[in-house]
């Protein structure tokens, strides 16, 4: 049998309509579906506008940056990210589509300048 799979991204969304100093949190999931009992791993880089170790998404209506970070758990304490110790490590087990959800968080963002801010954050399947 060939070992094969596909994964599928959907966009992870912030609602940052009111100024606050509370934490801004939001999910999203990725599917992936895997020949039955294809070990895999998921990785997810820093993104287009990362400062050292920070994600950022950037606007260029606000001329301004907004760091945020996506997290493997819902407490939000593991920072997804690339390598053994930064990503999700997962098997197919009946080949059937698998959920994996993605919790992101702004920290205590204070005043953003309104506008459109954006990022792009490449996911990479290894199998």
């Amino acid at each position: 049998m060939t070992v094969g799979c596909t994964l599928q991204t959907r966009p992870l969304m912030f609602d940052a309509t009111t100024i606050s100093n509370q934490n801004i949190d939001s999910t999203t999931t990725i599917t992936v579906r895997c020949t039955p009992n294809t070990e895999f791993t998921v990785d997810i880089d820093k993104g287009l506008y990362a400062n050292g170790i920070n994600r950022r998404m950037f606007s260029t209506e606000a001329n301004g940056y907004v760091t945020y970070d996506v997290y493997r758990d819902s407490p939000r304490n593991n920072v997804w990210g690339t390598g053994q110790t930064k990503n999700v490590t997962a098997n197919s087990g009946s080949g059937l589509p698998l959920e994996i959800t993605l919790f992101g968080r702004i920290t205590k963002p204070g005043t953003i300048k309104a506008g459109d801010y954006k990022d792009t954050l490449l996911v990479t399947l290894n199998f």
